[in-house]
């Protein structure tokens, strides 16, 4: 595990966008990691949450490899296109 990337306890579910984000501070900065759920039909924001806490080392270990690799995107943000 890289030391200057960390993972924080936080996800959000962006119901209007289908998106899942989750953060990651690099060197201090803070690092949106997101995930596109339109292909999951979530009842509501309890059910993302728990698809994510389910697959969360998995989404973080995705992550900080896309971090290590700077796969930022033009938002300084990271994509994950992966699904579990």
């Amino acid at each position: 595990m890289n030391q200057a990337i960390q993972f924080i306890d936080r996800v959000e579910y962006k119901a209007q966008d289908k998106l899942l984000v989750f953060y990651a501070q690099v060197s201090g900065m803070m690092v949106e990691c997101v995930i596109d759920t339109d292909k999951y039909d979530f009842a509501d924001q309890s059910g993302a949450i728990n698809y994510f806490e389910t697959h969360r080392f998995d989404y973080e270990e995705l992550a900080e490899q896309l971090i290590e690799d700077e796969q930022y995107n033009s938002a300084g943000q990271i994509v994950l296109t992966e699904v579990f």
